[in-house]
């Protein structure tokens, strides 16, 4: 509810998310949802578009000194007149979203109430909102304490998981999908519960394909490799561990067959996304030469210019993995997993403006994992055994 309230009276603070082309796409294709034609659909999110481009324009100038500043009328009719006649944008860098159908659909549900340009800040609200639950819902199940739980859910808010996920992106539902499909994997990894954590976790990839499939495709992969290691655990080989390597494999082939029926961009366009400015340039000849170079590009440049921002992750997730660990290798080994997809995806878009937002699920472990770094307190059952084992010499001498 606090972290609520905060983003309520954040909201009008006009500021664009990263990723500014990115929302307009979004926007565009809330409206089309709405019922709105194409036409009218460019010129609706054009206009919310920009009216938040002129906002934002005028708070940046109030916070860098001009207390009394103004709008200023043509900001947003330099913007108007850039999207609406001027816009480059390609068709095939138009269809990378056509194949993310789910988040503006949700957001069209909620436009009648709100409008179309909040309705994308309501939804990647709630789904954040949500996965602060859902990070109360593992830890208790890995073992946690209350403590513990509101720890995990406070770094949730804290890290970047809170602030990018309200952007108006896919991040923020993404990253909430992950953790209900994380849940449902747990259940079936821990033995807690085999027809529940089977159909959390279909349901959530599921829903996950229809939001941002590249990101589920990844995050089949990596649980179907996790399940794979928890097998070869002798005190992981049961039922729950074969179900969830089961679904993770159909996972992964039924949004690859899916994708590929509805005609959704596979990895190679995606590449050349990259290498061509959304495609306004030619096709590359060897794109995944041109992901490698990238690739070694990025990694050797990251470091070294991101004020420690790369230290950072790394640092925390290998503090977490310990602690998890320490308390359950198969959720530790669950919980990894489904990090490393953040991780997966910068390596599959490796580009430095883009590095925060495509890494957050690399931020899950350390929400996971560092409230277990706090000391817990022994079960009393545990206590009361310890004591009996001790015998009459732990009794405390009681002088009259």
């Amino acid at each position: 509810m606090v972290f609520a309230v905060f983003q309520v009276l954040g909201y009008h603070s006009n500021t664009l998310p990263p990723a500014d082309n990115d929302v307009y796409r979004y926007t565009v294709q809330a409206h089309s949802a709405t019922g709105a034609g194409p036409d009218e659909a460019v010129r609706r999110a054009a206009a919310d578009w920009c009216r938040s481009r002129s906002g934002n324009d005028t708070a940046s100038r109030r916070v860098e000194g001009a207390v009394d500043a103004k709008p200023d009328p043509k900001v947003y009719s330099g913007c108007m007149d850039w999207l609406t006649r001027h816009d480059g944008t390609t068709e095939r860098y138009k269809e990378i979203f056509y194949a993310r159908p789910g988040y503006p659909f949700l957001a069209s549900l909620v436009a009648p109430l709100t409008g179309v340009w909040a309705a994308l800040w309501v939804v990647s609200l709630a789904f954040t909102l949500a996965g602060g639950a859902l990070v109360i819902v593992l830890i208790r199940l890995a073992g946690g304490g209350v403590g513990a739980a509101w720890i995990g859910e406070i770094l949730f808010f804290a890290l970047p998981t809170g602030g990018l996920g309200v952007q108006r992106l896919t991040d923020g539902p993404a990253v909430t999908i992950t953790l209900a499909a994380l849940t449902g994997a747990v259940l079936l990894a821990c033995r807690r519960s085999l027809l529940p954590g089977l159909v959390t976790l279909c349901a959530a990839l599921a829903l996950g394909c229809f939001v941002r499939y590249s990101s589920f495709t990844f995050l089949c992969a990596v649980l179907l490799a996790a399940s794979l290691v928890c097998l070869g655990r002798r005190g992981s080989r049961h039922a729950g561990t074969v179900a969830l390597a089961v679904a993770s494999l159909a996972g992964l082939v039924g949004i690859t067959v899916g994708a590929r029926l509805m005609g959704w961009p596979e990895a190679a366009s995606t590449m050349q996304d990259t290498f061509t400015d959304h495609f306004k340039q030619p096709d590359v000849a060897d794109p995944v030469h041109q992901l490698v170079r990238l690739n070694a590009a990025l990694w050797s440049y990251l470091p070294w210019h991101s004020q420690t921002a790369a230290f950072l992750p790394v640092a925390l997730c290998g503090l977490s993995l310990a602690a998890l660990w320490r308390v359950d290798a198969t959720v530790a080994v669950l919980a990894t997993a489904a990090a490393l997809t953040g991780l997966l995806s910068v390596i599959a878009h490796p580009v430095y403006g883009q590095y925060a937002r495509l890494v957050l699920p690399i931020w899950l472990l350390p929400v996971l994992g560092l409230p277990f770094l706090t000391p817990r307190k022994r079960p009393a059952q545990e206590r009361t055994s310890h004591d009996d084992r001790a015998g009459p010499a732990a009794q405390p001498v009681v002088r009259t």
